[in-house]
């Protein structure tokens, strides 16, 4: 287990220097996108506002970064095959919670399925840590929110309450992952879709 941790810290070093001589670092993730629910989505982006110019939808991240997109293609096979064999995902948005300084979120509930999902996907690619940090767990969320781009972070809380509060809980049975990629930097579009399995 050392040596894997060893080997995903060294493929994140070589590749964070291959972004700084690029001097530009392009990324990918692998989503769930939570549609379905237009009020909710609108809310979405009138929180978090940066999120429409970047276009990411609402969703829940399941791994952050992926693959650089010069190298996604050939990663491709290995998440269509670990989604192919997985259920679709039951969950529900019920409540609001912050990331202390950092942003505010929607909490899906239950949220046994996701995470295994979650940790499954991060044992399957070890040398890309969630959020680039090995060793970490973070908690399935749904980002509606990040303090250091509002424009007015000491309200940030309330206006969520009051925005999103009344659409929760929002349920959502989601039978596909998306992997999307910036195609410059801060702008994102979808690569591909990996259907769950029936």
């Amino acid at each position: 287990m050392l040596c894997d941790a060893n080997a995903a810290e060294v493929a994140l070093d070589r590749r964070r220097l291959r972004q700084y001589r690029r001097g530009v670092e392009l990324q990918s993730a692998l989503t769930l996108f939570l549609t379905g629910n237009p009020e909710l989505e609108a809310a979405h982006f009138e929180l978090y506002p940066e999120r429409g110019e970047e276009n990411i939808p609402l969703s829940v991240t399941l791994l952050y970064p992926f693959a650089p997109p010069d190298e996604v293609e050939q990663h491709l096979p290995a998440p269509r095959e670990f989604f192919a064999v997985r259920p679709p995902l039951e969950f529900s948005l019920v409540r609001l919670a912050e990331f202390p300084g950092a942003g505010i979120y929607a909490v899906p509930e239950p949220d046994d399925e996701l995470r295994a999902t979650m940790r499954a996907l991060w044992a399957r690619f070890p040398e890309y840590p969630p959020y680039g940090r090995p060793g970490t767990d973070p908690p399935p969320h749904a980002s509606l929110g990040r303090f250091a781009s509002d424009p007015d972070p000491d309200t940030l809380v309330a206006r969520a309450e009051q925005r999103v509060g009344p659409l929760l809980p929002a349920s959502f049975d989601v039978r596909g992952a998306t992997l999307m990629e910036m195609h410059e930097p801060d702008r994102w579009h979808v690569r591909t879709a990996f259907p769950f399995a029936k």
